[in-house]
């Protein structure tokens, strides 16, 4: 594998296919993955602070818990050490992460309240269609890149949905 590694913090119950479908996109790209396992806030802060400085290029967390019960945490250490850390929540941009890829949530939202109006309306929910977000959104805080001394080509950033300055 390639020298680059990005630090993945799993969920307390590994998620099979999220997991293999990192790992098959990790040696597409000839990235090493370092596999940390945290539950606690103690553990992301030991975790971070086991990390050798500019041995890790980025960080993906695929635990929800995590990711709901310390963003602050995460946000915060991400910035301290300068691990980019990336997330499909715009939210977590706004606070600080370098970027999230994911699905459009006032679409999502509107397509729920669509599901909740026919169901009031009647409808068994096991006859409505199961629907995946049709658009995903990128978003990019320059700020956090500029601290972590990343330029985003001007390529990336004709094609973002959001900027964040």
């Amino acid at each position: 594998m390639g020298s680059r590694q990005s630090a993945r913090l799993p969920p307390a119950i590994p998620t099979p296919r999220l997991t293999g479908d990192i790992e098959r996109v990790a040696q597409q790209l000839k990235v090493q993955l370092v596999e940390q396992r945290a539950t606690t806030e103690a553990d992301l802060t030991k975790i971070f602070a086991s990390l050798k400085k500019g041995a890790v290029d980025g960080m993906v967390i695929i635990s929800p818990k995590l990711i709901t019960n310390f963003p602050g945490q995460i946000l915060r250490l991400s910035l301290e050490h300068k691990i980019p850390f990336g997330h499909h929540r715009d939210a977590l941009v706004e606070q600080g992460a370098l970027f999230s890829y994911g699905p459009d949530y006032v679409e999502v939202g509107q397509n729920i309240a669509g599901y909740i109006d026919r169901i009031v309306k009647g409808a068994r929910p096991a006859d409505l269609p199961i629907q995946q977000a049709a658009r995903l959104r990128l978003v990019v805080n320059l700020k956090t890149a500029r601290a972590f001394g990343i330029t985003v080509p001007q390529s990336l950033l004709l094609r973002v949905d959001q900027v964040i300055e």
